[in-house]
């Protein structure tokens, strides 16, 4: 399990853990159980940047460097997901065609505009709630998008039997979804991850059918703009819980 664990923070983030794990069906099974847990890391490191800095910067600071660690940690592997995918969806071609579309490593003029409008929209979200949200909120925003994607990638058919989804896909299904979900039980220590987590299970259902309509399934480029794009709705369910409503 703890090789599975080494797995999954290598493949997700650029921490440097120079170890060769090897991959075979109990790894890949750890990995995927394991990418909550790589959440939560990045929670912890976003909560002790927060404790470092918020007395000492201004929010303008304190809030691009959460936007720049969300997309450093991670190696920009979800925002170039988020960008292929952008590209094959704004192309309105025939699904073989998309998933062609996904594979080419050019980037179009779309893939470019919709970053720019998803990072422009989570930063104003992140400056106007950052000098009063819960630092166990900020911790839950990288564990719920990496909950919602193992869910996506465990009950979601695949677009493609090749690629990343496909390689861990074949050592877990579905039958793993309730021991995943028992990191949703951490939502229930504060009324506002509450919201969060029913947030992100509304995320998960609208996002599941659309790449279901639009795809065919999940490939590894769903799963990374997965990723980005509910991060930047819990995000956007922060700043309207703070606007408009007091918990």
């Amino acid at each position: 399990m703890w090789r599975g664990v080494i797995l999954a923070i290598q493949f997700l983030t650029v921490f440097p853990i120079r170890m060769q794990v090897e991959w075979n069906e109990r790894t890949a099974r750890g990995a995927v159980f394991s990418f909550p847990f790589v959440g939560a890391i990045i929670g912890t490191f976003l909560v002790a940047q927060h404790q470092l800095l918020f007395n000492h910067v201004s929010l303008l600071v304190l809030s691009f460097s959460f936007l720049f660690s969300s997309i450093f940690l991670s190696g920009g592997l979800h925002a170039d997901g988020w960008m292929d995918c952008s590209d094959a969806y704004f192309s309105y071609r025939d699904r073989k065609r998309r998933l062609d579309i996904m594979s080419d490593s050019r980037v179009g003029a779309f893939a470019v505009l919709s970053i720019l409008f998803l990072l422009g929209f989570r930063f104003v979200f992140i400056f106007e709630t950052v000098a009063h949200m819960s630092l166990f909120s900020l911790f839950c925003i990288p564990l719920f998008s990496r909950l919602g994607m193992t869910v996506l990638l465990l009950t979601t058919p695949l677009a493609k039997q090749t690629g990343m989804a496909a390689a861990f896909r074949q050592y877990v299904d579905y039958q793993y979804v309730p021991a995943i979900i028992m990191y949703g039980l951490i939502a229930f220590l504060s009324r506002e991850t509450i919201v969060l987590f029913i947030a992100l299970v509304l995320f998960y259902v609208v996002a599941r059918a659309f790449v279901v309509k639009q795809f065919g399934g999940i490939t590894g480029d769903v799963l990374g703009a997965f990723i980005e794009g509910s991060e930047t709705f819990l995000w956007l369910i922060i700043w309207l819980l703070h606007t408009f409503v007091i918990l």
